[in-house]
């Protein structure tokens, strides 16, 4: 996982050293044409208007790209985080909180949206889902929480989530992975104290 970010942070820098590069070396080569040339501007051009539409959409580009280098990097921050594995399965999920219950499988209920184990989660605490599949494409997905992550097999996807509720949360298994999708609800409780708080 490090590695792929890694990655990805080189081929964002790539991308940005290119696209800076490439304005530089127009703007060089058309003062050489105009300074060296003998190349004359025309009149019937509107320098101020091109001028605008260039740096205009330079600048929103630019500032775009660095919150999103600026946003990327938050992921890495050093906050005390719980790491919540959670692992989809045709058609069930297992989940291993760190510390506390070991790894576990959650499976359907007798009633719609129900689980035996739900998962059990800190008020106000940070925890680091790290989401993969065993077998086929699964989707962990709590709409409460605004969380939606691939599970894919050989691909580790991760987000920092911190609870700010107490409650019961039930989400869905939202990509279609075969003939029991519908049997693998995500049942989450957050809660302030107990056995997976302390």
């Amino acid at each position: 996982m490090v590695f792929m970010n890694s990655l990805y942070m080189d081929l964002v820098y790539f991308i940005i050293c290119v696209c800076s590069f490439i304005p530089v070396w127009v703007f060089l080569l058309l003062s050489y044409q105009l300074g060296f040339d003998n190349t004359s501007m025309h009149a019937n051009e509107s320098g101020e208007l091109e001028l605008f539409w260039t740096a205009v959409p330079t600048a929103t580009v630019t500032v775009m790209c660095l919150l999103n280098v600026q946003c990327m990097s938050l992921d890495y921050l050093d906050v005390p985080n719980v790491i919540v594995k959670v692992v989809g399965r045709q058609w069930y999920w297992s989940y291993d909180v760190q510390g506390f219950e070991g790894e576990y499988d959650s499976v359907i209920g007798d009633f719609v949206s129900s689980v035996d184990k739900p998962l059990r989660l800190c008020l106000h605490v940070f925890h680091r889902f790290l989401v993969t599949s065993s077998d086929v494409i699964h989707s962990f997905s709590v709409p409460r929480f605004n969380m939606k992550l691939d599970a894919i097999p050989g691909r580790i996807n991760h987000v920092l989530y911190c609870p700010d509720r107490l409650g019961v949360f039930v989400g869905y298994c939202t990509e279609l992975c075969g003939a029991g999708h519908a049997y693998m609800p995500v049942v989450v409780e957050v809660v302030t104290s107990g056995l997976s708080c302390e």
